[in-house]
Formats: C-alpha cells, sequence, structure tokens
C-alpha cells in the first residue's frame, strides 16, 4: 500500500527530493507531528500513505498542496476552492443563528496551511510557530556561543598578560643576579689588580734602592 502510493507519486511528476519535501510540509501542515506528541497517532500506515500521496483536491497536476510547481506560485484553483469552503461553512451558521468553527489561515511567510477553530494569537501554525521557535533558539545559542567566545578570548588575554608579567619579572631577576655577580667579578679583579701593582712596586723599590731594602731588613733583625 504504502509502496504503491509512493510509485505513484512518482509516475505523477514529481522527483525524490519534491517528494521528500512534500512529506516534510504535510509531516508539520496537517498536524500530524503534533498527533505524535500527544499519543493520538492511530494509524501509522496510513499517515505514511497520506504524506506522499498527490493532493486530490485540485485538478491541476502541477499543484503541490497549494502551489503551482512550474510557477512557483499560489494555485488559483485551490484559492478559489478555499474561499468556497469558507463561504459554504460560514453560511449555515449565519442561517441558523448560531457561531460555527471558522476556517483561518496561517500568517508565515510562504505558507498555504489553515486550521478550523480559533485563530492563534500569533495567527501562525504549529509547523511556522515551531520554525519561529526554533530561530529565536538559534539566535539566542549565537548571543551565548558569541559570549563565551568573547569570556574566552578575554581570559586568554589576562593570561597572556599574567605570562608577560611573571617573563618579566624573571628577567629583571636575572639581570639584578648577573649585574651583582659581575660587580662581584669586577671588585675582586680590581683587588688583585691592586695588589699585583703594591707587590711590583715594593720589587722595583729593591731593585732601584737596595739600601732601603737593606735597611729595612736591620730594623726587621
Amino acid at each position: 500500500m504504502l509502496r504503491d502510493a509512493i510509485q505513484h507519486a512518482l509516475d505523477a511528476g514529481r522527483t525524490p527530493p519534491q517528494l521528500l519535501e512534500r512529506i516534510q510540509r504535510r509531516w508539520w501542515t496537517h498536524g500530524y507531528a503534533r498527533a505524535l506528541a500527544e499519543g493520538e497517532l492511530s494509524s501509522p500506515v496510513g499517515v505514511a500513505v497520506g504524506l506522499v500521496r498527490p493532493s486530490m483536491d485540485c485538478p491541476d497536476p502541477m499543484c503541490e498542496d497549494g502551489t503551482t510547481l512550474h510557477l512557483n506560485d499560489a494555485c488559483p484553483k485551490c484559492a478559489e476552492r478555499r474561499a468556497d469552503h469558507r463561504h459554504q461553512r460560514l453560511m449555515p451558521a449565519q442561517r441558523q443563528g448560531h457561531p460555527q468553527p471558522q476556517w483561518w489561515e496561517c500568517n508565515g511567510q510562504d505558507c498555504q496551511a489553515s486550521g478550523k477553530g480559533p485563530q492563534p494569537e500569533d495567527g501562525l501554525c504549529q509547523h511556522c510557530r515551531n520554525r519561529a521557535e526554533q530561530t529565536k533558539i538559534q539566535h539566542a545559542t549565537a548571543g551565548l556561543i558569541a559570549k563565551a567566545e568573547t569570556a574566552q578570548k578575554a581570559e586568554q588575554l589576562r593570561q597572556a598578560a599574567r605570562w608577560e608579567r611573571m617573563l618579566n619579572d624573571a628577567h629583571a631577576e636575572h639581570t639584578e643576579r648577573s649585574r651583582s655577580a659581575r660587580d662581584q667579578a669586577e671588585a675582586e679583579q680590581h683587588a688583585a689588580d691592586q695588589a699585583e701593582e703594591i707587590r711590583r712596586l715594593r720589587e722595583q723599590l729593591r731593585r732601584e734602592h737596595p739600601e732601603l731594602a737593606a735597611y729595612a731588613q736591620q730594623q726587621t733583625s
């Protein structure tokens, strides 16, 4: 049964992508998604057949649930049929003086869905409402991601600043230690040079004035 419905839909001039788009559109606009969520989907096979089979409401073979495929525009025959349908439903209520459930059309962009009963406050069918909610969720998620990325970048900058301070402090400490070691080495070298100079002067004095050396020796004996 389902296989025959799929084959019939393909034989009617629909491509597999067009058939898939039909199934996805009818799943929302015909209320099957809501029925499944509420546990009211009693005949899965019947629903599957209804999702794939060609529309029986319009004689135009190029009409796809109210849209003419080759023109990508609203089907005039379906628009006229819906207007007649609404008129026929309103006339009994007007004659009897009792309010009857009215049909309303979705206000969503490029949406041909309709419903019976009180019109929702937002004027949207379940499919358009779910799509609007998904858009809100996507925008909210994008905002959260942007905030998270900003916070992450700020944390990376703070971490980089901490590392830079640590490196600067380490460099300054190393420079100070190097300066202290260099100063100590220079002081020791200076002391050694002075001692060497004193020794050299004493040797020179002994060579040039041996009498002073003899005198110094007598004084120490």
